[in-house]
C-alpha cells in the first residue's frame, strides 16, 4: 500500500518537471535580458551624445558581450534605437516639450537560441523578444 501511495506522489511529481523547468528558463531570460539592456543604458548614458546611433550588439548566455568575430555563437539578439527628431537630431518629446538633453533609448533584447531567426532575430517573429525603453541625458 505504501509503494503505491509512494508511486502516484512520485508519478505527480514527475509531471510538474516540464512546467517548473519552462519557468526557470523563462525567469533565467528576463533575468539576463534585464542585466543586458540595463548594460547597454549604461553604455548609452556614458557615451559621446554624437555617437549615439542604432546599433545590434551579441551576448552569450551570462550577458557577457561578444564581438562580431564570435557572433555566431551568440545566445541574445540586441537591438538598440535611438529616437531622434524629424531633423535627425538626437532629442525626444517629454510632456508636450522637446528636448535636445533627452534621447529615448529603446533596447530590445532576442533569446535566439542557435541563431535560428538569423537577423531577423528582433523583429515580431520572435516570440521570446523583451522591449525596455528608458530616457538618457545629454553629459555636459
Amino acid at each position: 500500500m505504501a509503494v503505491g501511495v509512494a508511486a502516484f506522489a512520485l508519478v505527480a511529481l514527475l509531471g510538474l518537471l516540464p512546467s517548473g523547468l519552462k519557468t526557470f528558463k523563462s525567469t533565467m531570460n528576463t533575468a539576463v535580458g534585464s542585466q543586458i539592456a540595463q548594460r547597454v543604458f549604461n553604455d548609452m548614458q556614458i557615451a559621446d551624445w554624437k555617437d549615439l546611433t542604432n546599433s545590434t550588439r551579441f551576448f552569450d548566455e551570462q550577458g557577457t558581450e561578444l564581438t562580431n568575430s564570435n557572433a555566431v555563437n551568440c545566445i541574445y539578439w540586441v537591438s538598440v534605437q535611438i529616437g531622434t527628431n524629424s531633423g535627425g537630431g538626437n532629442s525626444t518629446s517629454f510632456l508636450g516639450n522637446t528636448s535636445t538633453n533627452l534621447a529615448t533609448v529603446t533596447v530590445m533584447v532576442a533569446n535566439n537560441p542557435g541563431n535560428g531567426l538569423g537577423t531577423n532575430a528582433t523583429n515580431g517573429a520572435n516570440p521570446n523578444v523583451q522591449t525596455f525603453t528608458t530616457l538618457i541625458g545629454r553629459n555636459k
